[in-house]
């Protein structure tokens, strides 16, 4: 099997423990990683044979941007879901980081990974 990788999709979210965070939103970003067969793609050089990478990040923007989420973790499983539901893909990966935390300690980001496969 095969992957399509896509990294760095930036978009302003809402997703935080705290009311502030939520409201204000906060600098995300997602890595996105799908498994599956691009053979007939590679033989027929036709976007309709696989995945289109806009698609997935239109996705994504919409998805982060609609709702207001307490946890990373729910927005990547929302995430995850609407990919498998959407595409052929065996399997997905998403990685979704917070790129400021609001606490003095951490200079990096928080970062959850999940992944997800198809039934």
């Amino acid at each position: 099997m095969d992957r399509l990788i896509i990294k760095g999709i930036e978009f302003t979210g809402h997703c935080g423990i705290t009311e502030e965070e939520r409201a204000s939103g906060q600098r995300l970003s997602a890595d996105i990683e799908v498994t599956l067969d691009i053979s007939k793609a590679t033989a027929s050089d036709r976007l309709e044979d696989t995945v289109n990478y806009v698609d997935i990040c239109d996705k994504v923007l919409a998805i982060g941007r609609l709702e207001k989420y307490n946890l990373l973790e729910t927005l990547a499983e929302r995430i995850a879901a609407e990919i498998l539901k959407s595409y052929n893909v065996t399997d997905v990966v998403i990685r979704l980081r917070k790129c400021s935390v609001p606490i003095e300690a951490i200079h990096g980001y928080f970062e959850v990974e999940i992944k997800r496969k198809s039934n």
